[in-house]
């Protein structure tokens, strides 16, 4: 077999580098990620529609990790926040300013 590595085949290449970018969370980022950290259900049931539409804490990391994404990743968030007379400008407006 022939097996060929990146760095053998173009010498070319520069490093990778990485640049970090800190972003603070938004107000919404912020209450959604307290209330997944101390698992506070009360919280997550209040503002969703459905009881079904909570998000799933047997696993918190990737529940805070979809959180400082966008929190309409979290099930049941998006339902919560978007009203069914807005606009989509209204919408798009939203999910700009939700995320962080």
């Amino acid at each position: 077999l022939l097996r060929r590595m990146k760095f053998n085949v173009e010498k070319s290449l520069p490093p990778r580098e990485e640049t970090l970018i800190e972003v603070e969370l938004t107000k919404l980022q912020k209450m959604y990620y307290k209330a997944c950290f101390e698992r506070n259900r009360a919280f997550l049931v209040a503002n969703s529609k459905d009881q079904r539409d909570v998000p799933s804490l047997m696993n918190v990391a990737m529940q805070l990790r979809k959180c400082c994404n966008h929190p309409y990743l979290l099930r049941g968030v998006e339902d919560s926040i978007v009203t069914k007379g807005m606009s989509m400008t209204e919408q798009l407006d939203l999910i700009i300013s939700c995320s962080g």
